[in-house]
């Protein structure tokens, strides 16, 4: 049994954690000690430990004068994960489509119907847990761990910062759209067209956060597009 201290201090690690994920705590936002140590009902400790592990994890980051903030939005970093979760998942798609069983069509099928039910719950904060799931059961079906390995590490990077449906939730309906398409590619084995439609799913949600950056005046993703298109043509 670990010690009570120890369960606390994960505990905290992980109400943060989650916070920070599900866009409650915002990039920036100053982590106050004290006020967290409140809410949380416990003492200064547990709070200081967890954000050591939060600041270890990349999850926040200590500025001078302003002590622990959430991390900002790395706009080069997010959009460089982004361009090569385009292309391995969409190689894991690929490879996927031979192994695709009635059970993972049927899980999928499901899977899509709850992140519907979320969405008509205005429950975003959900629907990242739940569109993770979806992409990797079928990214598993593939008989390449080490591929699965690097974009299950890939997806673990970008939940650093909210998902794509607490910056823009008009990308959720648009989400459930195409991965029904997607499970009838899946479901009819047209492993060219599964590959595009994945490409092209993972390429507007990039898109749709470039454009929330540049909302933001965070700077101006024509470089980015410039790599995609680069990319597109070869």
């Amino acid at each position: 049994m670990k010690p009570k201290g120890k369960t606390k201090n994960l505990l905290v690690y992980e109400k943060l954690r989650q916070g920070i994920i599900k866009g409650t705590l915002k990039p920036g936002q100053k982590l106050v000690m004290a006020a967290l140590a409140k809410k949380y009902k416990t003492s200064e400790t547990p709070i200081r430990e967890a954000i050591r592990r939060l600041e270890s994890d990349g999850y926040v980051t200590f500025t001078p004068h302003a002590g622990a903030v959430v991390t900002e939005i790395n706009k080069q970093e997010l959009s460089e994960i982004y361009l090569i979760r385009i292309s391995l998942e969409a190689l894991a798609t690929r490879l996927a489509v031979p192994f695709i069983n009635q059970d993972d069509l049927i899980w999928l099928k499901k899977k899509n119907e709850e992140m519907k039910a979320v969405i008509e719950k205005d429950r975003y904060d959900q629907l990242a847990r739940l569109n993770k799931a979806f992409h990797l059961r079928i990214y598993k079906a593939a008989p390449f761990p080490r591929l699965y390995k690097m974009i299950s590490n890939l997806w673990e990077a970008f939940e650093r910062w909210p998902s794509v449906f607490t910056y823009i939730p008009e990308r959720a309906a648009d989400a459930i759209r195409e991965h029904e398409q997607i499970i009838e590619a899946l479901e009819s084995a047209d492993v060219d067209r599964a590959d595009d439609l994945m490409k092209e799913q993972k390429k507007k949600s990039l898109e749709a956060l470039q454009q929330y950056m540049v909302q933001r005046s965070t700077g101006s993703p024509e470089m980015l597009e410039e790599i995609w298109q680069k990319q597109a043509r070869n």
